[in-house]
């Protein structure tokens, strides 16, 4: 009995041995001086450590399941010409690179890295920076992007034209997922490409701590992508804001969306968005807070909304939303919408321009607030009527309205106005 568990000892430790493989190391003055050459003689869980240099070295192709690993972060160099790393392999981790200056293609997304159609795939704490798109994954399940900063190519020269001209398609998106499920892109920091965060088919996936600014187009822009999470992200100075498409089941919290100014900017683009749960974030100082174009059965709760032009949008195809214990601070439009009808219920909100009282001191306000004034419905369906914004007319019709409030439609209506900010 002894002997048996004592085989059995020595074929695990034999197994975990074998299992850790064999370290290689690169450099420009080790027998190993390439990094293709380590891949050519490495085998399954082996690791390549390619100490402190720069490596151009065309594409590198991983077919095997190995850890690249960099010590004081060797440069990888694309030479604008390819595709810097393409991963064709399961459980490969890539840590501790500057990876940069890839090619471009308009039939390509040719990448700074690239896996494809693996599992476990790993990028962390890599510096990614100059290149058509940064780091992709495409038809991948249980991948990592974690901790790394990827910097594009455009500048913020290129914001004021960018969005929905030419100019974008000179650009790929920072951090790119098609098809993917089973995703965690936490801690990365994205800045100048595109979309800073594009998610196409993703399911099940977290995005996490992450801080996408000064993209051309979006800093986050996902479709046809359910069950994920976005939790404790800033979204900032992006030439559009955020947007959100064609989904189900979408919880974000936690998150900031500032600072999104333009014509077609918003904090949070919501387009046929279904059963999801918006908690705890933060809207300040955006174009538009919220835009929702038929969006159904959604929860707006505890959220912050802070010196925005418009809080939030809501067509008239948006249904059944429940808005409640929010804060509405100095905007300069609450609530508007497109219809007198809007089927959705608004509730104990705090509205920093309420003029009510409580007599009763329950904290609520004795009298409903109307969100949406006659202004606002009329900017909202003749835009170019901005142009009366404080002006006597204006002020005539905000006085007409305080004094036939029946003008605005009950549902449109929260019943129970809170006095005090509500403390989240």
């Amino acid at each position: 009995m002894i002997k048996k568990y004592i085989w059995i000892i020595l074929i695990i430790f034999f197994s975990s041995q074998y299992s850790q493989g064999k370290t290689f190391v690169v450099c420009k003055s080790c027998p190993i001086s390439s990094i293709k050459e380590a891949l050519k003689i490495a085998q399954d869980n082996d690791t390549i450590l390619v100490k402190k240099g720069l490596y151009k070295e065309g594409n590198i192709v991983i077919k095997k399941q190995i850890k690249l690993l960099g010590r004081d972060y060797p440069v990888i160099d694309g030479e604008k010409k390819h595709e810097v790393i393409t991963v064709k392999a399961h459980n490969v981790l890539i840590k501790g690179f500057i990876i940069q200056n890839s090619g471009k293609s308009d039939i390509e997304d040719i990448a700074g890295v690239k896996f494809n159609r693996v599992k476990n795939g790993r990028i962390e704490n890599c510096i990614i920076k100059n290149n058509f798109w940064g780091i992709y994954f495409a038809a991948c399940k249980n991948g990592v992007i974690k901790n790394n900063k990827v910097i594009g190519p455009a500048s913020l020269k290129y914001l004021k034209h960018a969005f929905g001209s030419t100019i974008e398609t000179n650009f790929g998106n920072g951090i790119h997922l098609w098809h993917c499920k089973n995703m965690l892109v936490e801690g990365n920091h994205i800045k100048g490409h595109r979309d800073g965060i594009y998610f196409e088919f993703v399911k099940k996936s977290t995005i996490i701590r992450n801080v996408s600014e000064e993209n051309l187009r979006y800093g986050l822009h996902f479709m046809f992508s359910h069950r994920d999470n976005y939790i404790g992200n800033t979204f900032r100075k992006n030439g559009a804001g955020v947007a959100v498409m064609y989904t189900k089941y979408v919880y974000m919290a936690d998150n900031r969306f500032e600072y999104n100014w333009g014509g077609a900017s918003y904090g949070l683009l919501l387009k046929e968005i279904y059963d999801s749960y918006i908690y705890h974030n933060v809207f300040y100082k955006n174009t538009t807070g919220i835009f929702a174009d038929n969006t159904n059965r959604t929860v707006i709760e505890e959220n912050n909304f802070v010196e925005n032009g418009w809080a939030i949008r809501i067509w008239a195809n948006s249904q059944d939303n429940l808005i409640k214990h929010n804060n509405f601070i100095a905007n300069t439009f609450n609530v508007v919408t497109n219809s007198f009808q809007n089927p959705n219920k608004y509730t104990e909100n705090y509205w920093s321009d309420y003029k009510g009282f409580d007599l009763n001191r329950d904290g609520i306000g004795d009298i409903p607030y109307r969100p949406v004034s006659l202004f606002g419905y009329l900017t909202e369906n003749y835009p170019q009527s901005v142009i009366l914004m404080r002006s006597f007319l204006i002020y005539l019709l905000d006085l007409t309205e305080r004094m036939f409030p029946m003008l605005i439609p009950s549902k449109l209506v929260d019943e129970k106005p809170l006095m005090r900010p509500f403390k989240w």
